[in-house]
């Protein structure tokens, strides 16, 4: 849908690339980069950043109407265990880097995923998308999950090469 965020992570899905791995001891963020969270910048702007971040992704699942929609629909998913201080913007000194939304399942506070990982289009193929996953990971450990669980379309390369440098198990 037009204005809809795109290529949301699902924990788990038939017909998915399901990725899997147990966490580490949280990491900081990469020498350098800013981070913005959902709470810091309000809604409205954080839904301007994952709506350039989604845009030209060819792997849209969204089937809401908007963005508003998309981000109600995450934060409901998100229950009890929604915390909008653990879902950020990453900026480095040449501007916004990418967007993460690393969440833990409500009845399940040990197990996480990412609700949303991206590069925004401008910064593509600088080798980003490996350090946001791998921020996002180190926030779920940080939050006190133990293990992760995400998945992508078989045909998303770029996100299968990411799981696999980030020491993901994939099925």
């Amino acid at each position: 849908a037009p204005g809809s965020w795109r290529g949301m992570v699902a924990p788990v899905n038939p017909g998915k690339v399901v990725a899997r791995r147990l966490l580490d001891e949280p990491q900081p963020a990469p020498a350098g980069w800013k981070l913005s969270t959902l709470d810091e910048l309000g809604p409205e702007a954080f839904n301007q950043i994952m709506l350039r971040a989604s845009d030209g992704d060819p792997y849209d699942t969204s089937t809401a109407e908007s963005a508003e929609d998309d981000f109600r629909e995450l934060v409901e998913a998100a229950g009890t265990a929604f915390d909008a201080g653990s879902w950020f913007v990453l900026s480095d000194a040449h501007g916004d880097v990418g967007v993460v939304l690393p969440q833990v399942f409500p009845e399940d506070l040990t197990t996480g995923t990412l609700f949303y990982v991206a590069v925004l289009p401008e910064r593509r193929g600088e080798g980003l998308g490996r350090a946001v996953h791998a921020f996002g990971l180190s926030e779920l450990a940080r939050r006190g999950a133990r293990s992760y669980v995400g998945s992508t379309d078989p045909d998303n390369t770029p996100m299968i090469a990411i799981f696999e440098a980030n020491g993901c198990t994939l099925s």
